[in-house]
């Protein structure tokens, strides 16, 4: 578990990168959201761990909110040229 825990670090940090470096504003869109992503999964490998519910449920609301927000940021760029 703890190994899995340091991966998904890791990757959170590679993927950072791509948020800062993309090319285009879609890529840096597309590392936010798998940003968002993987720390969905730190959280919930961090809830089994420690056996705690709650951490579960605050997941569940973090992800409705990247999504809303990935899905806002995405219609707001896309019509920006209109």
């Amino acid at each position: 578990m703890i190994s899995t825990l340091v991966v998904m670090i890791l990757l959170i940090v590679a993927v950072t990168f791509r948020v800062f470096i993309g090319p285009t504003v879609w890529d840096r869109i597309l590392g936010l959201n798998l940003v968002t992503t993987k720390l969905i999964m730190v959280i919930v490998l961090i809830a089994v761990m420690k056996g705690q519910s709650m951490l579960l449920d605050i997941a569940i609301v973090y992800a409705m909110l990247g999504f809303i927000g990935v899905t806002f940021l995405s219609i707001y760029i896309q019509n920006r040229g209109d």
